[in-house]
């Protein structure tokens, strides 16, 4: 459940360290559903992870959303895995809330945000989302997004990297796919994000959230090896993919009979080429 709260700024000490940090930024002339909190967009950026992050520690409003053209230095929910986007190519933004707007914790957060993104594809551009644990989105077996969310004492950061153009030219560890390549809108990332934010507002306050989210839920059934931990560290055991938990894990059926709840970790998929 999301919480509306009033917020003001009290301290003008956080505001010169503010405007600073916005001398850079542009203020984008979008409607917020989230406490009509500023968008602010960057050229260039290392990371709207961090800017979203210094922003809050300085006061911005919960809400305040980060968007930009490219990032030097985005990343995946493992840090040696880079994101990797061309120049104004694709929809690279944070989303920062305050830790109280929540009523629920860190687990959930990419699921459910994955579930805004398919809300807005699925609505706005008619295309089918899958929803991969733990924090991938994929249209007809490509990746069309991937999510990070990241918590600190007293903040909430979700950021999103959405394709529009699927990458050519690298290596790749998995299918890559691209909005305007299955669409025949020319989507820009900017009008994407605005009919982006209500659907992910949407997608944070559903109370159905788990059933929403596990019937678009990549690869049930499938045959999978679980490497658990972080990073995949722990010792890897074989089973398939039963449903989604409460609280957001995954359930796995392992090949001994006994149910587990995955929280962390990292599946191969053994009945394809897919890793």
């Amino acid at each position: 459940m999301l919480l509306i709260s009033e917020f003001s700024l009290v301290d003008c000490s956080p505001l010169i360290l503010i405007d600073k940090l916005l001398s850079r930024m542009k203020r984008l002339p979008l409607s917020n559903p989230f406490f009509n909190a500023p968008v602010y967009y960057l050229e260039e950026t290392r990371s709207t992870m961090l800017d979203a992050r210094e922003l809050m520690g300085e006061g911005a409003p919960s809400g305040t959303v980060v968007c930009a053209g490219y990032q030097q230095e985005g990343r995946g929910r493992i840090a040696a895995r880079r994101w990797e986007s061309a120049p104004g190519e694709n929809l690279l933004f944070t989303l920062a809330l305050n830790i109280d707007d929540l009523a629920y914790g860190l687990t959930a957060l990419p699921l459910r945000s994955g579930l805004g993104l398919a809300y807005c594809l699925e609505e706005a551009y008619g295309l089918e989302v899958k929803i991969k644990w733990p924090n991938d989105c994929l249209v007809e077996g490509g990746k069309i997004a991937g999510i990070l969310c990241q918590s600190t004492a007293e903040h909430l950061l979700i950021g999103m990297g959405v394709n529009l153009k699927s990458p050519k030219g690298r290596e790749l560890r998995r299918k890559a796919a691209g909005l305007n390549e299955l669409t025949p809108q020319n989507l820009e990332p900017i009008g994407l994000l605005s009919a982006l934010l209500p659907r992910l507002r949407r997608a944070l306050s559903v109370s159905d959230w788990r059933d929403e989210v596990d019937r678009r839920l990549y690869a049930k059934g499938r045959r999978v090896r679980v490497l658990p931990g972080a990073a995949g560290s722990g010792s890897g055991y074989y089973g398939r993919i039963e449903s989604l938990g409460l609280d957001g894990g995954l359930e796995i059926l392992r090949e001994s009979g006994e149910r587990e709840e995955l929280h962390s970790g990292e599946l191969e998929f053994l009945d394809s080429d897919e890793k």
